[in-house]
């Protein structure tokens, strides 16, 4: 008797395993060979093209319309940067910047990549095909499917939005602010771009800064927004005193913390909610160090890093922000502060930054009475 094969079973539920469409850009035939084969070795990814240069990343995405694109940074006849440009003003779409070790020293085309839209960046060995690229497979996957799943072009569904108020009815948060502590994600160079520039050379408060980005590329980010702003920018140091009129930047791979005495500290204590630096320990800190006189605000994001953080903060007697979906790249982080009850208020970009600008008057006000 002949053995039959069994009669396969139909997923019973397609939609549960999506394939995410992607489309490879770099220059090097060997790169795109070796992205296709790690990315195709997961079953839920499918590259649908291939393209040697940002003219035909151009044409390509208007015509194959992909879920993602990995973009190179460094090619002939259309960089990266003009090519991401050039998508997301005339076909958003999700873009993560893939950049050489080499190409980490011309930090300021990645981050303007990244404030022209690009969701986020990930560093490729220099050397192909190698161990490397065997390791970041399993990274490479994981970023390439949660980022496709970002809309990246906004949808105004009437969500709630709470005007900026000089006074309060109901509370005085915001009255003696003295340092404000941001966290930010996915989306979060192409904001702090708007927001940091805007303040005052004469700002009176502090700035401490959360952001998510790939390791190693800390450094470029601040470079890159120094010029662009009339206060000081840096990258915290241990030990290192608050003092107005001072952005400073969680460092790569360490919590920021605020000590009761006004001095920062960084931590090398595991992950929070998947991140060092956390949002949520710098919050939380900030909190316990300044009480009502502190602010949160949570920006553009995925996840729910913050939340807690500014919780804590809005528990103190402080001031909480969130930014609204309308403005975010990615509503992840101030969707879960809403839902947590710890924004006070949830403003649109322009007016957050507004806000900010009046705190510090504020602060000038309360000084010279």
């Amino acid at each position: 008797m002949m053995d039959r094969k069994p009669t396969p079973v139909p997923d019973p539920s397609p939609l549960a395993r999506p394939t995410f469409r992607v489309l490879i850009v770099d220059d090097s035939a060997v790169v795109r060979e070796v992205l296709t084969h790690m990315l195709e070795s997961d079953p839920d990814i499918h590259v649908v093209g291939t393209a040697g240069d940002g003219a035909e990343a151009v044409t390509l995405t208007a015509k194959l319309r992909p879920d993602l694109i990995t973009m190179d940074l460094q090619m002939p006849r259309m960089d990266g940067m003009e090519a991401t440009a050039r998508i997301m003003a005339y076909r958003p779409t999700p873009i993560l910047i893939l950049t050489s070790y080499v190409d980490r020293e011309g930090t300021y085309s990645t981050l303007d990549a990244l404030a022209a839209g690009a969701l986020d960046v990930l560093e490729k060995p220099t050397i192909v095909p190698g161990a490397q690229w065997q390791a970041m497979t399993g990274t490479l996957v994981d970023k390439v499917k949660l980022l496709a799943r970002v809309r990246v072009i906004t949808h105004v569904q009437g969500k709630t939005r709470q005007r900026w108020r000089d006074r309060s009815a109901s509370t005085n948060a915001g009255q003696n602010v003295e340092v404000i502590g941001i966290g930010v994600s996915t989306g979060g160079p192409r904001v702090l771009q708007q927001i940091l520039p805007a303040l005052p050379g004469d700002f009176s408060l502090s700035v401490l800064v959360v952001q998510h980005i790939t390791e190693g590329f800390m450094p470029g980010l601040v470079q890159w927004l120094r010029p662009l702003c009339q206060i000081t920018v840096k990258v915290a140091e241990e030990g290192e005193a608050i003092v107005p009129g001072r952005v400073f930047f969680a460092p790569d791979s360490s919590h920021l913390v605020v000590a009761s005495d006004g001095t920062l500290h960084l931590s090398g204590a595991d992950p929070v909610n998947g991140h060092r630096p956390s949002a949520d320990v710098t919050l939380k800190s900030l909190a316990a160090a300044y009480g009502d006189r502190a602010a949160g605000v949570l920006l553009t994001g995925m996840g729910s890093d913050g939340a807690a953080g500014l919780g804590a903060i809005r528990a103190a007697g402080g001031l909480t922000v969130a930014q609204n979906e309308e403005s975010c790249v990615v509503f992840g982080m101030p969707r879960a502060a809403i839902e947590l009850g710890a924004a006070q208020h949830v403003l649109s970009l322009p007016d957050l930054t507004e806000s900010l600008i009046a705190l510090h008057r504020r602060r000038l006000r309360a000084r010279a009475e």
